[in-house]
């Protein structure tokens, strides 16, 4: 049975974290359920913002440029891993997560890398604990997806951003909502413009609902961007390197995110794209 992890000791808690919400508090409880055993299987680079698993990360893609002195926000920030790369390039980062084991994980990583990273426990559709246009640059890679209402937080991430602030929207692809076809070697689309919500086959505790995974076709995503008032200046598909063939130094050194799991999945990630990644400017 899962139950709800405390808030860490010495861990803020940053607004309101909407427990009572039955969708959040079970994907905040399905992190908790999964997040030593993520972390202990996924590659996670803490010298590179990752973007897509077997793919280029900042250092190669040079979608947030020099972040040096700027004020940047992750969001579903895990442990923590891009913020602590964005910290050693001398940005002032804070990163939230609703999950409390996830920024159990954070705060061991922090500390063993000797990073400056403020850390909170939060909602990221709710960021009422930080000012109108505190950061530079709000990013997230694989959290969008478990935001039941997109809008509500591209609106807040809008206003907690100062003007001419960058959003990277690091999501997963639509089409990864659909399945493989092992034997026919592509993927079986059913229906692209209503695609499905995943419900997670992580264990669940009694009375509580599973966690859910919310896949938004391209228009969606981008018609929330412009209607909270950014401008989209890059969208990026991230193509896999061919890490089955790449030497394990040639993987730790190219690749921020990877692992056998993802390498097992390289014919389908080599066609199919995984990520999707928003570039976006804040204009209003």
């Amino acid at each position: 049975m899962i139950a709800l992890l405390p808030l860490l000791a010495g861990l803020p808690l940053g607004g309101r974290v909407l427990l009572n919400d039955p969708i959040k508090r079970a994907i905040g409880l399905g992190w908790d359920e999964m997040s030593a055993g993520y972390q202990a299987s996924t590659r996670i680079s803490t010298d590179d913002v990752h973007y897509a698993p077997l793919c280029a990360g900042e250092r190669e893609l040079g979608l947030m440029g020099d972040v040096a002195g700027k004020r940047t926000l992750e969001l579903a920030c895990g442990a923590a891993q891009n913020s602590i790369a964005l910290a050693k390039r001398g940005a002032d980062a804070t990163a939230l997560d609703i999950s409390a084991a996830q920024l159990g994980a954070a705060r061991a990583l922090i500390a063993r890398e000797g990073a400056a990273v403020e850390l909170l426990r939060g909602d990221m559709e709710r960021l009422g604990m930080f000012r109108e246009g505190t950061f530079d640059i709000a990013l997230s890679c694989f959290g969008w997806e478990f935001a039941p209402s997109l809008g509500e937080c591209f609106a807040e991430c809008g206003r907690v951003l100062r003007r001419g602030g960058l959003l990277v929207v690091g999501t997963v692809h639509p089409l990864t909502a659909f399945e493989w076809d092992d034997v026919e070697r592509g993927l079986w689309v059913t229906d692209y413009f209503n695609p499905p919500v995943e419900v997670w086959e992580e264990p669940a505790a009694a009375g509580e609902r599973p966690g859910l995974t919310f896949f938004r076709t391209f228009q969606e995503v981008f018609g929330l961007l412009v209607g909270a008032g950014f401008r989209v200046e890059d969208v990026v598909e991230p193509c896999p390197y061919p890490a089955p063939d790449m030497t394990e130094d040639e993987r730790r050194r190219l690749i921020p995110y990877g692992g056998a799991y993802w390498e097992s999945q390289y014919e389908r990630l080599s066609r199919i794209p995984f990520a999707i990644v928003y570039k976006a400017r804040k204009v209003g």
